[in-house]
């Protein structure tokens, strides 16, 4: 694809009528590839091609966490700015969006989402069961839509750590940062369950589909773009996150988040050999 509006884009990689679709996107890839499109206008017609049939998911998170020292941030659901992209942000604040209430890991919603899940919700394992990324697993229609982006910006894929389980899934990997698993909002503390981590080695399961030929990039101007089923990922992805827990893990010594996890699993492993012998 080469010359190609993005309206008709979406409709020639199967997002429809519908669908409930979560989006992550690279506004300065769609401008490469659509020319001088902006976050407004492709919100607009997201919501045009999906109808309030359909649902529109985007990830507003702000990682309001509290912090053993020094200044924390307290979430408002209302004013603290998403931080996960300008198409975000723009959504977040478009007509007949709800923000959930999570501290740190709130959504925007639109559309037939809605229906399900309200203002205050905030769930303490925020992106694993009980939250929106559950609730888009169990739906017919559902994708996630990869706009310039690739697998490091996949939040699907902290929800499959989730119900895998993975082995360090309940340890928070941010110790070196001072923050605890705890959330902050004008509202108050609330305690999490589980703490995501890092994603940048969420390109390995990306390499292990596309070796499969499960999934495949769709091209717009030189732009690389997904959209994927949910079942697929689920179903592709739990044997893949059970079977190789390294592969998701940056390099021994790149990433002290990856690394406080790898101590964390190999010291179980450790425990877990001990008692055997024992």
């Amino acid at each position: 694809m080469t010359s190609i509006n993005f309206k008709t884009f979406l409709l020639k990689i199967g997002v429809c009528r519908g669908c409930h679709v979560m989006v992550h996107s690279s506004l300065k890839q769609m401008r490469q590839a659509f020319g001088a499109i902006d976050a407004g206008e492709m919100i607009k017609i997201l919501k045009n091609v999906v109808t309030e049939e359909g649902s529109l998911i985007m990830p507003t998170f702000t990682y309001c966490f509290k912090k053993r020292k020094g200044e924390q941030e307290a979430f408002d659901r209302e004013t603290s700015g998403s931080k996960t992209g300008l198409l975000t942000e723009v959504f977040r604040t478009s007509e007949g969006v709800v923000r959930t209430a999570s501290p740190t890991h709130s959504f925007a919603l639109w559309g037939n989402v809605t229906s399900f899940f309200d203002a205050h919700h905030a769930p303490a394992s925020p992106l694993g069961k009980a939250s929106v990324l559950n609730w888009l697993a169990e739906q017919d229609k559902a994708f996630i839509l990869l706009l310039g982006t690739d697998f490091t910006s996949l939040t699907f894929g902290h929800y499959l750590e989730n119900i895998t389980p993975m082995p360090w899934v309940d340890h928070c990997p941010w110790d070196y940062l001072d923050v605890l698993p705890v959330g902050v909002s004008t509202r108050g503390q609330q305690s999490l369950k589980e703490v995501p981590g890092c994603s940048k080695s969420f390109t390995n399961f990306q390499h292990d589909l596309h070796e499969q030929q499960k999934i495949k990039p769709f091209y717009v101007n030189g732009v690389q773009n997904y959209n994927i089923p949910v079942s697929m990922l689920v179903r592709e992805g739990l044997p893949y996150f059970r079977n190789n827990p390294m592969n998701l893990l940056c390099k021994q010594g790149t990433c002290q988040a990856c690394d406080a996890r790898r101590f964390f699993y190999m010291e179980k492993v450790k425990r877990q050999i001990e008692q055997q012998n024992d």
